[in-house]
């Protein structure tokens, strides 16, 4: 079962998403975010439920599935300093895959509604964090679109 502890400000300052930001303008929402610890194979989310925290990987594995033609399909496994979670930023947040740790796990989770909030204009870097946000996320597609491109390239497989 995974337990939570609370984090201070300046631990949302080391990660890259908030580096240079102040910890005074992260304080709001280090008071609202905590550490989560996963076991090897416990679920964060599941596919569809809905969800309201952004987690930022700090040690561990997570493996993201989805339902497809009845089967659960590998779509990506995240390390330490992936961020997951993004469908808690947009309208009608639910989850677009499950969530499982392989092995244990750690992350920073904060609520999607504090960083939507600096983001929004609660801090005075507000735009650099955007920048850095859409970075992340252009990053994460493009990984995607690679891994895309690798399906039917694995080659032939034969029993000998």
């Amino acid at each position: 079962m995974s337990t939570r502890e609370s984090i201070e400000a300046n631990e949302l300052a080391s990660l890259p998403l908030f580096e240079g930001i102040a910890a005074a303008d992260l304080a709001p929402l280090a008071a609202e975010s905590s550490r989560r610890r996963l076991n090897d194979g416990e679920t964060l989310v599941e596919m569809g439920d809905p969800i309201s925290e952004v987690h930022w990987l700090e040690r561990g594995q997570v493996a993201l599935r989805v339902c497809h033609d009845g089967r659960l399909v590998l779509v990506s496994t995240l390390h330490a300093g992936d961020l997951l979670g993004w469908s808690a930023l947009r309208e009608d947040p639910t989850a677009l895959s499950t969530a499982r740790a392989i092995g244990p796990a750690v992350m920073l989770s904060m609520p999607a509604s504090g960083l939507l909030g600096l983001l929004a204009g609660g801090s005075s870097q507000s735009q650099l964090l955007l920048r850095r946000l859409f970075g992340i996320a252009t990053q994460h597609l493009d990984e995607s679109r690679a891994q895309l491109l690798q399906l039917g390239r694995e080659g032939v497989i034969s029993a000998g």
